[in-house]
Parts: C-alpha cells; structure tokens; sequence
C-alpha cells in the first residue's frame, strides 16, 4: 500500500501496540492514516507518528468517536456558551466515569475474516520502558478504555489539563486519576462492569448549574448521547436536550473520508492526541498502587 500511488488513504484499525509499527511507513510514504484509540503504546511512539505524519505530509486520525457524537456536540454548543459569556460563573469540578458493561448491544461483535494474524518477527510493543510488567498490563488497560473519557473531557473543556494523583491496582481495572487546570479539578474513574447496560458519564459543575453528558454503548447504532444542562441563579431550569441519533462510528468515517477530500486537519488529530498520550503516562508516574 505503501508504494501504490492510486492509495490515498489507509483505515489500519488493528490493535494499538501495532499502531506505530504499520501507521509510520504508511506515513512517511503520504498515505493519511486512521488507527483505533489510544494512539500508540507509549508518548515516545506517538510522537513518532506525528513527526511520520509530518514528513510524508500525510493526515494522521486517531478514532475517538465521542467527538463525532451528536449528542456530544448538543453538549459542547451548550458549554462553549457556558464558557464564552461566562453564565454559570466558575467550573469547579468534571467527574467522569465509565463502569462499562455490554459494549456490543445491538451487534453481533467486531468485524474479523477469521484469518489468523500472520508472524511478524520485526514487531517489538513500545510500551514506556521504565514501566514494570505488570504496569504496562495496566497501562494497557487503562488506556484502552480511559483515553476515550480524557479525549472526551479535554474536547468538552477548553483548560489545559495537569496530572495530580492517581490510585491503580496492578493487572485489574480498577482505576482513579485526579487531574486540575486553573482551579477545576477532573476526576476520572471507572472499572468493568458485567451488565447488560452501558453506564458512562461526564459531568462538569460550575458555581451556578450544570451540564451532564450521558454517553451511550459504543456499538449502539441507533443512540446519540443524551444531555442535561441544569441553568441555577434566577432561571433555576433543568433542559433534557436529544440529538438526531446518528452512529458516532458512522460519523467518524465520514469525518475521514472528508479529510481526504479536503486536506482539511482531522477533529481527533494525532497532534492533539498527544496529549492524551503525555496525561496517561503521567498518571503512571505519580500513581499510588492499591
């Protein structure tokens, strides 16, 4: 693909340990890349991956698909408004939380041919290597679910996040981290759940109301995220505000193929998923093991 000038574009939706090692040739060769979330085993390789994207002067986007929900984007009208005018006075506290359960809903499973995953003696996982076993396992794990609510927090509210403390238990999903900007502090947290329903949700309250935004089941085609905004000072009014559903996978997709079109720089970057990429290893580093 790589030496096929009739390819523009390449969906390389593997694993993500196998980001960096199949996305940077691609790269470097011109072909935009979309790779699945979190972006890359460590900082190091996705900055890598950026500075590929940057030499074959190529798109890099990374699926985080809460960004393409529009749900989530009836959320963000409603809070940039929050924040531009400054109506609900100051933000105080986001909680965010995911204790996932039945991921699939209304399919049937990921998409597979079936084939067995070929050797590949040149792979090496770039996970930090000051990490121990058992926490890169754990650091798997945590971005594997968590980076999508830190992506989704920090495309929500405009502060520039710092890591501050963190409690993980090794090999288990069972995780906190604490985060601040400029007087708000972020809570994340969050295990796995064996339910039959999806329970995620973000939540930022400011001095005088609230905004509430109830994500659905990943796979749910047929569900956009459901939204409360609570308006206190003298309105004292709760809105309960429904998005046309449109599948945030679907979404997503389109959003790549447009960036192809136009050359225009995707929602979810891998430039600015670096980010999350810098906040996620710092919870590691100043983590208290439980």
């Amino acid at each position: 693909m790589a030496a096929d000038p009739d390819v523009q574009g390449v969906v390389a939706a593997q694993p993500h340990l196998l980001n960096g090692h199949i996305a940077i040739p691609l790269l470097k060769a011109g072909k935009s890349c979309f790779v699945e979330k979190p972006m890359a085993g460590s900082l190091e390789e996705a900055e890598e991956m950026v500075e590929a994207a940057r030499i074959g002067k190529a798109q890099l986007m990374v699926g985080f698909m809460k960004r393409y929900d529009s749900g989530v984007n009836l959320a963000k009208r409603e809070l940039d408004r929050f924040f531009e005018a400054d109506v609900r006075g100051q933000l105080c506290v986001i909680n965010a939380y995911c204790f996932g359960g039945d991921w699939l809903r209304n399919v049937t499973g990921p998409i597979s041919t079936g084939e067995a995953v070929p050797p590949n003696p040149g792979f090496i996982p770039r996970n930090p290597a000051w990490m121990t076993d058992g926490q890169k396992e754990t650091f798997n794990l945590y971005m594997n679910i968590f980076s999508h609510n830190l992506n989704l927090i920090r495309y929500l509210f405009p502060g520039r996040l710092e890591t501050k403390a963190a409690l993980l238990r090794e090999r288990k999903f069972i995780q906190s981290s604490l985060f601040e900007s400029e007087g708000t502090l972020v809570n994340l947290y969050g295990m796995s759940v064996n339910s039959g329903r999806w329970e995620e949700r973000t939540e930022l309250y400011f001095n005088n109301g609230w905004v509430r935004v109830m994500t659905p089941s990943p796979m749910s085609m047929q569900e956009a995220a459901t939204v409360e905004v609570y308006e206190g000072g003298e309105k004292h009014e709760t809105r309960t505000l429904h998005a046309k559903p449109y599948w945030a996978f679907r979404a997503q997709a389109d959003h790549f193929v447009e960036c192809l079109k136009t050359g225009s720089v995707p929602r979810t970057s891998g430039e600015d998923s670096l980010e999350d990429m810098r906040l996620m290893e710092d919870v590691f580093r100043k983590a208290m093991w439980v």
